[in-house]
């Protein structure tokens, strides 16, 4: 796994000595508005959680789990970019980024970045996230990088909330945008 560089941002591999610095931006309570868990409890709960994804897979090795703490260049963390590749090189990704950086365009240079380094270095394809529908700032980022509302028939296939939508985004062999 390779540290990742744009004119702006440096995502560096996730690793137990980031959790100090990450657990501060993600206490943040306004960051869950839209997600299904809580804030870290603790420093201790980000080693935790941070220990197994320095395995960079899954415990049974069928996902790849790649994730980069995102700091502007000299700068403290801002938040994370993650995806889970697939066998089948399908990629699911993620991201969360502390508020006092939003507005910046960090997200979408980092997210940018992650998909061109996912799509050249292992091969993905596909790429899927999903979002809450009322989440606007997340659907206006997923469209900006390429992602497009994927058709009921194919969301279909997927554990889905009410309220959630799924978004892809494909890239053909030459990693360009279908």
């Amino acid at each position: 796994m390779n540290e990742i560089e744009t004119p702006r941002l440096v995502l560096e591999p996730l690793v137990i000595a980031h959790a100090a610095a990450m657990f501060e931006v993600l206490r943040e309570p306004l960051l869950y508005k839209y997600l299904d868990y809580p804030p870290p409890a603790s420093v201790d709960h980000v080693r935790d959680s941070y220990a197994r994804l320095e395995a960079r897979a899954s415990p049974d090795g069928s996902q790849g789990w790649l994730n980069w703490v995102v700091s502007p260049r000299g700068e403290e963390p801002i938040g994370f970019v993650q995806t889970t590749i697939f066998r089948d090189e399908r990629a699911w990704i993620a991201y969360l980024l502390g508020s006092k950086s939003w507005g910046h365009g960090y997200a979408a240079e980092a997210v940018r970045a992650m998909l061109e380094h996912v799509a050249a270095d292992y091969g993905s394809d596909c790429f899927q996230a999903t979002v809450e529908a009322r989440n606007v700032r997340s659907v206006r980022l997923l469209e900006r990088v390429g992602f497009r509302l994927a058709p009921s028939k194919e969301s279909a296939g997927h554990a889905l909330s009410p309220s959630e939508r799924l978004f892809v985004r494909r890239v053909d062999a030459e990693h360009h945008e279908l």
